[in-house]
């Protein structure tokens, strides 16, 4: 599951990067930040790798423990343990991880072309859409689009209708400030002016989307109608 975190997070390519340093050393690097961070999962998850690694008689084998190894010093040495740690014991509680959040397209837009290596390939939140970015090293070329997590899990949570008792606001700000010490695990429903919304606690932007139910649902029929229609033209 670490390397989920660090896919999920966008890393991949800083991970080759340090990938390529450490695997020519002829005993495995380990990090000491690793000392300095007790009951993690990675201390255990190390020792293991260590005692496979003596144990393992075949090269090959030995290459693929050798990258596991490295995978969790890439998480030590940039300090990201404790997230790690997060992300794997709570990943059942988590919706789809968004890396970051902008009110606009234009914010967006303004920091896909301004970030000299950004990560790739991630989610993030514009408003409260998904959206999955991306960006080619080979030839800096980058972009994004509508990605739709949500919506599979809004349809089968609605099928038998909206539950009853939902809490209730005259505002979103008002919502927005309840769900702060109410956080949502991960999702849940509330109504605003009269209107129901879908509540999604997103941990890592410390932030909650709140997607229009009937919006939602419509806008998704009409997207799985289109796919169903490409498809049938093939």
């Amino acid at each position: 599951m670490l390397d989920d975190f660090v896919r999920v997070t966008g890393q991949v390519y800083r991970f080759e990067d340090s990938l390529r340093r450490e695997l020519p050393a002829e005993r495995p690097f380990v990090s000491t930040r690793l000392g300095k961070h007790e009951g993690t999962l990675a201390q255990p998850a190390m020792q293991l790798l260590l005692e496979t690694l003596d144990e393992t008689p075949e090269p090959e084998h030995k290459q693929q423990v050798r990258v596991l190894i490295a995978l969790i010093n890439f998480i030590a040495e940039t300090g990201q343990l404790e997230e790690a740690d997060g992300f794997v014991v709570n990943r059942l509680d988590y919706a789809p991880v968004a890396i970051a959040h902008f009110a606009t397209h234009e914010e967006a837009h303004a920091w896909m072309e301004s970030v000299t290596e950004p990560p790739s390939p991630v989610r993030i939140l514009i408003g409260d859409e998904y959206y999955q970015f991306w960006y080619m090293r080979e030839d800096n070329t980058r972009g994004m689009y509508r990605d739709h997590p949500l919506e599979p899990v809004l349809e089968s949570l609605t099928a038998r209708g909206i539950p009853l008792g939902t809490p209730s606001f005259a505002t979103r700000v008002e919502a927005e400030a309840w769900l702060m010490s109410h956080p949502a695990h991960p999702y849940s429903f509330v109504t605003i002016a009269g209107e129901h919304y879908f509540a999604v606690h997103h941990p890592m932007l410390k932030r909650h989307s709140l997607l229009h139910v009937a919006s939602a649902l419509a806008a998704w029929g009409e997207c799985e109608t289109e796919d169903s229609s490409d498809g049938a033209g093939e």
